[in-house]
Order: structure tokens, then C-alpha cells, then sequence
């Protein structure tokens, strides 16, 4: 029996070291080497003090955080006042009372006139959004140490308490701003060269006065950045801007865009744009191009029953089998249909129109459709599209259920004309019955590719199959992916695909299951 306190042996279960297994030997030395004392490693001097500065600050700048580097003093008075003299100055969730005082603390110990330092390459000063500053006072002083500092770059986020103006300070050496000031409109400098004669990049995030940041007086400025744009209208006059990220959160009247050495532009119309939109763009050189729309209050229809809800276009990635001229920009049309989500009748537009007036660009390569259906027949739409812009080299389609918000848009619609007592059927037939679409001819010259995404195995789907297939002449690859179960229908499909395919034997067409699995390769 073990007494309290007493080892016992793991393998025997008897007390340790007289155990019968002999295991007791190596379980005494086994502890009497952990309880032997370690020897000593080196003379247990203090090498990394011993260090100099330059070495030092640049382990606390390892830290990524001006708070961390200053915790450090506790733990020698060599560390005490280094993290004053860091290049990059990181000030996370500081308290807004408590803030002036550090950067009081930084602005005087920066930079001692006995011993001149770099200048400062990042101040960094972000408060969360439950940290409100109570004062306006408070937000100038923060851009008072700014000026002092001249930091090459600035970032700088907080949240006034109520609105408020604040004058930007002289930032000469200033190269980088990022701004996300919540309820302060920012002014610049009031004397004549606008105190930021170095800034080459400019973002700005929640910010709705931008007009009176007076942009052409930036003569250096390359890149703007802004990510919440609240007013109705964008007015962008910069003939050395080279970037350009624009985010619009309300819905647009009138956008001037006139930057001719432009070469990266993205723009988001987030609440779509006015009945009456105005566009004016003047950008020859921009090689990479994101222009985006959407727009839920469309007038523009097909057959009363398709609506564009998102529109996309953008410069097309290099496809391997897609050739295109050197020097000329390959520009794709992403669309976002919906079926009965119309209200208003009066006053249509149809799709290209709609489309040209949000951005002038006319000859596209790519077509990407993404449909939304709760199963109408979409072959007259696609083909359609396909007669307007003829020298498109690939077009996908993906087709999708109609979601749950889209059908309770659908039924409101129905509900309105009901109750002004109008027939809803009678109101889409004549509309939606279009010309004999099987039966038409398109020139589609330059189509190669064809991806159809969401197939149920329809007539109407071998219908259009077959429009497409006798109007590309150099058609090469065909794929379908099903987005039902049925293997009827699968097999249904498959077997006129492949007799369709008999009189096109330079047509490689691939049929996969919802899972992916390969059904017909011809």
C-alpha cells in the first residue's frame, strides 16, 4: 500500500524505487537528473540591451504595434523612450482623452535636436467605433501632430460626436492619405497650393464633400479612392491621375469622369442611377476596367418580363483560345436578369440602350448572362443580346431559380395591375409571344465558345442550341451542365445534342450532371 505522497512504479503499481520489475532504477535516475540543477548556459549578461538603437527599433518594429513597443520599457529601462523613435507609429484603440497626450508625448521626444532621426513613414491612428470623440477640438489636434510629424504616410480613422469642419494642416512631405473621419467634413489648407504639394495617393471612406477637397489643386496626385460616395453627382477633372476607385451609395444623376492618363478605373453605382443619368468619360489610356450597376428601379425590359438588375463590364482576362488585336482592350458584358420584376410599363427602354448609357462601350468579347427564372422560356432574350452584339467570341449563361425576394416582387406585381383591374395575362401576351425566334438568322462570326450553366433539358433549350449552332460558323466548344436529377431527362438531352451534332464534327460538346460528372463528350 502507497503511502500519501508516495510514487509508485507505472508498470508494477508498487512503490518506487524498491519495485519487483526493476523499473524502479530508471524512474530514480530519470529524477534525479530533472532534480540536478541546470548548469548555466553563457555569463547571463543581457545581449539584447546591449544592442544598438537601431537594432532595437527594429525589433519593435517587428511588434506592428506602437502600444506593444512601449510596454517594453517595463521590462528594461534600456527599452524605455524607443518606441518614441520608431519609424512607423501605430496607435490601435487608443482612448480619445488619452490620445492627445500620446501624441504630445511622440511629438516632443520624436525627434530630439541633438540627434536628428528619419522622417516618419506611417502614422497610423485608428479608434473604434464605440471610442466617439466628443469634441471637434479633438480631431484638429490629431491633424495638428500630424503636421508636425510629416509623416510620408497618414491613416487616420475616428468618429466625431456630432458633425463638425475640421481644416486640414500644411502636410508637405505627406505622400499617402487614408481617411475614414465619421460626421467631419474635411477642408483643405487655405493657402493658394493646397499644403499637400507631395500627395500622389488620396482614400477616402464615408466622406460626402469631396468637392470642397478641391482635387486640382493636387498636382501630384495619382490615385483617389473613395468608398462611400453620397452625392448625387461625380465630378473627376484630373489629367495626371493614373487610378481611380470609386463606390457611390446613393443613386447617381450625373458622373465627369476626364482623365486621360487614367489606366486603372473601378466604379460601383450601388443604388443604380436616375431616369435621367448623364455620363461624360474621357479615359483613352485605362487598361483595367471594373465599371459595375445596380439598379433595382430599371425601366429597361425584354418582353415585359426580363429586367437587367446588374450590370458589369469589365476588361477581359486573357482566355487561351481567344484571340484578340494587340493593343485593343477586350471589354466583357456581365448582366443580371430577372423575370417579373416590372412595375411600371410606361416609358421602356430596351437592353442596349440601357446599357449604353451607363458606359460607352459598345463591342464586347465576352457576354456573361446570369439568369434569374421560374422557368419562362429565355431563348428569344439570349438570342436577342446576341443579335446586338454580334462580335462577342464567348458567352456563358448560368440560370438560376427565381430567389424568395424575387418572387414576392413578382406577386406584388401581378397584385397591382389586379387591382386596377387589368388582366395580368392578357397584359404580357401580346408581349412576351415575340416574332418567331427558332427561325431567325444572326451573324455570330467570332463566337468560339458556349457555356450554358442550370440546363432543365427543354425543347426551347435544343431550340436555341440549334439558332446558335447554324450562326457561328467557328463555333468550337459547347458545354452544358444540368441542373436537375432526371436521367430521362439527361438521357433525352444528350441523345439530340449528339444527332445535332452529326452535321457539326468540329464542334466538341461536353454534357456534366449537377455533380459534375461527365455525361457525353462528342
Amino acid at each position: 500500500m502507497a503511502r500519501p505522497n508516495q510514487r509508485c512504479c507505472r508498470r508494477c503499481h508498487r512503490n518506487l524505487p524498491d519495485c519487483s520489475c526493476g523499473a524502479g532504477a530508471r524512474h530514480s535516475r530519470r529524477s534525479a537528473r530533472f532534480r540536478r540543477d541546470p548548469e548555466p548556459e553563457g555569463d547571463g549578461a543581457d545581449h539584447i540591451s546591449a544592442l544598438h538603437d537601431d537594432l532595437l527599433l527594429h525589433i519593435l518594429a517587428r511588434l506592428g504595434c506602437t502600444h506593444a513597443a512601449a510596454r517594453t520599457g517595463l521590462l528594461s529601462r534600456r527599452w524605455r523612450g524607443l518606441w518614441n523613435r520608431l519609424p512607423e507609429l501605430v496607435l490601435r484603440e487608443v482612448e480619445p482623452g488619452s490620445l492627445d497626450a500620446v501624441l504630445a508625448d511622440v511629438v516632443a521626444r520624436f525627434r530630439p535636436q541633438s540627434r536628428p532621426q528619419p522622417p516618419l513613414s506611417l502614422l497610423d491612428v485608428r479608434s473604434p467605433h464605440d471610442h466617439i470623440f466628443s469634441s471637434v477640438a479633438q480631431i484638429t489636434s490629431l491633424f495638428d501632430a500630424a503636421a508636425a510629424l510629416q509623416p510620408e504616410s497618414l491613416v487616420v480613422s475616428v468618429t466625431a460626436a456630432r458633425p463638425g469642419v475640421v481644416t486640414l494642416p500644411r502636410l508637405d512631405h505627406t505622400k499617402s492619405i487614408t481617411q475614414d473621419v465619421c460626421r467631419v467634413h474635411l477642408v483643405p489648407p487655405q493657402d493658394q497650393d493646397g499644403g499637400m504639394p507631395a500627395l500622389e495617393s488620396l482614400s477616402l471612406r464615408r466622406y460626402d464633400g469631396i468637392e470642397t477637397l478641391r482635387l486640382d489643386r493636387f498636382s501630384a496626385l495619382r490615385s483617389l479612392s473613395v468608398s462611400d460616395w453620397r452625392r448625387d453627382s461625380i465630378l473627376i477633372c484630373q489629367p495626371f491621375l493614373e487610378e481611380l476607385v470609386l463606390m457611390a451609395s446613393v443613386q447617381l444623376r450625373r458622373v465627369w469622369i476626364a482623365a486621360p492618363s487614367l489606366k486603372k478605373l473601378t466604379f460601383h453605382a450601388r443604388a443604380g442611377v436616375a431616369d435621367d443619368f448623364s455620363l461624360h468619360y474621357v479615359a483613352p489610356k485605362v487598361e483595367d476596367l471594373l465599371w459595375q450597376c445596380t439598379n433595382y428601379a430599371s425601366h429597361a425590359r425584354f418582353g415585359d418580363i426580363w429586367t437587367p438588375r446588374m450590370v458589369t463590364i469589365n476588361t477581359s482576362e486573357p482566355q487561351v483560345h481567344l484571340q484578340h488585336t494587340p493593343g485593343s482592350n477586350m471589354y466583357t458584358l456581365s448582366l443580371g436578369i430577372w423575370e417579373g420584376q416590372v412595375f411600371v410599363l410606361e416609358g421602356a427602354e430596351s437592353f442596349e440602350h440601357y446599357i449604353s448609357s451607363l458606359f460607352p462601350v459598345a463591342n464586347f468579347s465576352v457576354l456573361e448572362l446570369c439568369i434569374q427564372s421560374c422557368g419562362h422560356v429565355y431563348g428569344a432574350m439570349v438570342l436577342h443580346l446576341l443579335g446586338v452584339y454580334t462580335l462577342i467570341k464567348r458567352l456563358k449563361v448560368d440560370l438560376r431559380k427565381l430567389e424568395v425576394i424575387g418572387l414576392f416582387f413578382f406577386m406584388l406585381y401581378i397584385l397591382h395591375y389586379r387591382n386596377n383591374g387589368e388582366d395580368y395575362a392578357a397584359l404580357i401576351a401580346p408581349r412576351i409571344q415575340l416574332n418567331d425566334w427558332r427561325n431567325q438568322a444572326i451573324s455570330l462570326t467570332d463566337l468560339k465558345e458556349m457555356e450554358i450553366n442550370g440546363v432543365r433539358g427543354e425543347d426551347h433549350e435544343i431550340d436555341m442550341f440549334k439558332v446558335i449552332l447554324r450562326s457561328a460558323a467557328l463555333l468550337q466548344k459547347v458545354a452544358f451542365t444540368f441542373s436537375l436529377k432526371s436521367e430521362q431527362r439527361i438521357r433525352s438531352f444528350s441523345s439530340k445534342i449528339r444527332s445535332i451534332l452529326k452535321a457539326h464534327p468540329s464542334v466538341e460538346c461536353k454534357i456534366y450532371r449537377c455533380s459534375g460528372e461527365l455525361v457525353l463528350s462528342a
